[in-house]
Order: structure tokens, then C-alpha cells, then sequence
């Protein structure tokens, strides 16, 4: 799951002020700048938590450290804490060597902001491809062995963050049989429909039909589910309400066939995502190196960060 992160209080008055100067009372231009929910913004003025991802994005809008802010240099520095496996937070939150990483750290956080990015737009673009007016991408933690969202559109061009249990839900039952789950016109009449029941009452939606699809690795490992929601009509007026804009023929055998040639870009994207991880790895393990061998592995580390945010702004740009 990603890690989440507030506004420690004695940077609140700061960071409203810095809201209030780059968005100039024009919020929710700014907001679709970010491309994420009002509400998150809400939560982060106020120093409530955000997601990791959310979090760090504001930030960098707003010109202000995210480390700071967020009251992580306030804490002790020490690589000596740092355990177990990488993970995506672990890429957010690593601090810095005492050694000093300061232009690796640099190089990963724009690695991290251009992979954020470019899986935002794959998102959006797999909701179009099928006319699903929400998508999310569940991300399979490997420790764990459950999904978590890592992105999902709201529906108005923002993002949302779900977590799913474990054991429950149709992208974990996609997640389990290791099988494509098509659910019609109406997904409420299906019995595995209590979780998007439960997540409909919390956020006011309501679900219809269902299309969740596990991507395996070349060795048949699951990776993630796509979860697409809601298939619409091909001409819809869009001040109808979401009833009369659905198409309740669902997610037809010929989406599939379509979204079948759309989940290798997809799958591809995520593994360069397990490949952020080897590279945290290895910047962990910088925090061991003695200071003579330091400087070498610095400048090797930095080169790979910078050649592979290159490869994914070449496939951001391909992505519109």
C-alpha cells in the first residue's frame, strides 16, 4: 500500500500561502492542473494525511520541498533503519545518506514524477479506449500478496485513491483466478458486488458494469488488475445523469479482444515501475558504500536514473 503523509503543522500557514499565490483564486484550474480530487487539496491545507504520490505532486506544484514540509527532515537520518524490501514509499520517503546523495536524489525524484505521470495518463487512456468512465489500476503488493490502487480516476479528470481488501472485491477475485471478470447491466444483481456496493455508498457513485483484467508477467506471475467501470454510451448527452449515459450492453467480447492488445503497454509500464525499485535498491545500499568507492557509484547510479527517465518521457510523450 502507499504511504501517506501530512502537512506537519508548523508549515500549514506556509503552505496555504503558497496555494494562494500559484492559484491566484482561480482553484480548480489549479486543481485540474494536478489532476487530482478537490478534496485531496482540502485534506492537505488542512495537514491531513494524502497519499504518498498526491502528496509529493502538490508539493513540486507549489515549489516547496516535500521532505520539509512533510516534517521528514525533522527526523533522524539514519540509514541503519532502513529494513526489509523496497517499495514504491520507500522510493517517496527514503532519506537522505549522510554521505551526502544530493544529485541522486534529484535524479530519482524525477524519475519518480515523470513514472507518476506517465501512469496517470496510461490510466485515462485505457478508461477511453473502452468508454469507461472510471479506471483504476490495482498493483499487486508482492509482501503481502494484496492490491492496492495505485491510481483511479474520479471521473471529472481527478484522481481517487481505493484500497482493496484482500480477500474481496472483483479485482481480487480477478487477482485470484488469475481470469478475465466481465460483470453486465447490473453489477448490484451480482452476488460478488458487496465491495462495489460498500465503496458506492461511501462515495455517492454508483456502479453498473464491470470489466476487471489481471496482467501476468512473462513468467504468469500476476502484476496488477485493471478494473474499468462503467461502459458509456458512443453518443451521450453528458448532463444526463450517469444512468442514461451508461451503455447497458456492458463491456462487450469485442472490448475485450481490444483491451487485450492494449495490456502489454500496460504490463510494460508497471515492470519499468519494478525496475525503480532495483534502482532504490541499490541507492539504499549507498549509505554502506565507504567513502572511497562512493563517488564512482554515484555518478554509475545517476547516469541509470537519468537514462531511464529518458526511455519513460519517450513514452509519455507517445501518450496523449
Amino acid at each position: 500500500m502507499l504511504k501517506s503523509y501530512s502537512v506537519h503543522p508548523s508549515y500549514i500557514q506556509e503552505v496555504n500561502l503558497a496555494w494562494k499565490r500559484k492559484s491566484e483564486g482561480r482553484d480548480r484550474e489549479l486543481v485540474e492542473q494536478l489532476g487530482i480530487s478537490p478534496h485531496l487539496i482540502h485534506l492537505f491545507l488542512k495537514g491531513q494525511p494524502v497519499k504518498g504520490l498526491n502528496f509529493v505532486e502538490i508539493c513540486q506544484l507549489l515549489g516547496l520541498d516535500w521532505r520539509r514540509v512533510s516534517g521528514l527532515d525533522m527526523q533522524e537520518n539514519s540509514a541503519s533503519t532502513l529494513s526489509g524490501e523496497i517499495t514504491f514509499d520507500d522510493v517517496l520517503s527514503y532519506p537522505n545518506p549522510t554521505l551526502g546523495v544530493g544529485a541522486v536524489d534529484q535524479a530519482l525524484n524525477e524519475l519518480v514524477s515523470t513514472l507518476c505521470e506517465l501512469l496517470r495518463r496510461l490510466t485515462r487512456k485505457a478508461g477511453n479506449l473502452l468508454r469507461a468512465d472510471r479506471t483504476s489500476i490495482f498493483l499487486l503488493d508482492q509482501e503481502k500478496q494484496e492490491l492496492g490502487s495505485l491510481i483511479a480516476e474520479d471521473g471529472s479528470g481527478g484522481c481517487l485513491i481505493i484500497d482493496m481488501p484482500a480477500d474481496r472485491g472483483i479485482a481480487s477475485l480477478a487477482a485470484t483466478s488469475l481470469e478475465v471478470i466481465n460483470i453486465p447491466f447490473d453489477v448490484y444483481d451480482d452476488p460478488r458486488s458487496e465491495i462495489a456496493k460498500s465503496t458506492d455508498k461511501r462515495t455517492g457513485y454508483r456502479t453498473y458494469t464491470i470489466l476487471a483484467w489481471p496482467l501476468l508477467n512473462g513468467q504468469k506471475d500476476l502484476v496488477a488488475v485493471v478494473q474499468l467501470i462503467n461502459k458509456l454510451k458512443l453518443n451521450y448527452n453528458p448532463d444526463d445523469d450517469l444512468f442514461r449515459r451508461v451503455d447497458i450492453q456492458g463491456f462487450t467480447a469485442e472490448d475485450e479482444a481490444l483491451f487485450g492488445k492494449f495490456a502489454p503497454s500496460i504490463l510494460q509500464i508497471l515492470e519499468r515501475c519494478q525496475f525503480c525499485y532495483q534502482l532504490a535498491q541499490k541507492l539504499r545500499g549507498q549509505a554502506k558504500l565507504n567513502q572511497g568507492n562512493i563517488a564512482f557509484q554515484q555518478t554509475e547510479l545517476i547516469a541509470q536514473l537519468k537514462r531511464q527517465e529518458q526511455q519513460l518521457r519517450k513514452s509519455l510523450e507517445r501518450i496523449q
